[in-house]
């Protein structure tokens, strides 16, 4: 009695030996099989490349709307004073309640992006509870809420998610209004912790 079945470009074939004991026998491909499967990978590199133009294409074009909003973004410095890294940053001249306004991504594959931000937002939080001090945390996008509602749930009043990209002044407006719904002008200060594009390797946070 012999099974034979299919398995990729290989056909093992399994037969029952004079003891009972089954013997796998592995069958090469015909050329056919192999003329199949040269031309399907010939395909996916076709579709590979294909998607490198495009993702390419949307990069330049999001470096350059980029490049184009960053001058209307320099008033607010006068407002909320230079950015600071989170590395020389120590958080000691926050007052007694702040709000923490955390930007994530909806969708993955941004390296350590997102995982930088909920790790930020952590420390802060720990750094604020030392000092005796309270804060809360509201999160923009879905990556950023699925990470810290597992760390603290508890600091988490106000999420967005499904935040349309590219940016613009409505959906900054609708993500402002959402803070404010939160509470936001009940808190002493408003903390906003994201990242500053540099390249496609590289960005500060």
């Amino acid at each position: 009695m012999a099974l034979r079945y299919a398995l990729g470009n290989v056909v093992p074939r399994a037969v029952s030996g004079s003891f009972g004991q089954t013997v796998l026998i592995r069958g090469m491909a015909t050329e056919k099989q192999l003329a199949m499967k040269l031309a399907s990978t010939q395909n996916i590199r076709k579709i590979t490349s294909s998607m490198k133009m495009v993702s390419a294409a949307k990069l330049k074009g999001d470096e350059n709307r980029l490049k184009v909003a960053r001058p209307f973004n320099a008033w607010t410095t006068a407002i909320g004073g230079e950015a600071k890294l989170i590395e020389d940053a120590t958080f000691d001249e926050l007052p007694q309640r702040s709000l923490i306004v955390a930007f994530s991504s909806d969708k993955g594959l941004c390296g350590g992006v997102n995982s930088f931000i909920s790790r930020s937002v952590r420390n802060i939080v720990q750094k604020v509870d030392d000092q005796s001090k309270e804060c809360d945390v509201a999160v923009v996008g879905d990556k950023g809420r699925a990470q810290l509602s597992r760390a603290i749930p508890e600091k988490i009043t106000r999420s967005c998610t499904e935040v349309v990209s590219p940016g613009t002044f409505a959906l900054s407006s609708a993500v402002a209004a959402e803070l404010l719904d939160a509470g936001a002008k009940d808190y002493d200060a408003v903390v906003i912790v994201y990242n500053t594009y540099v390249n496609a390797g590289v960005y500060k946070q």
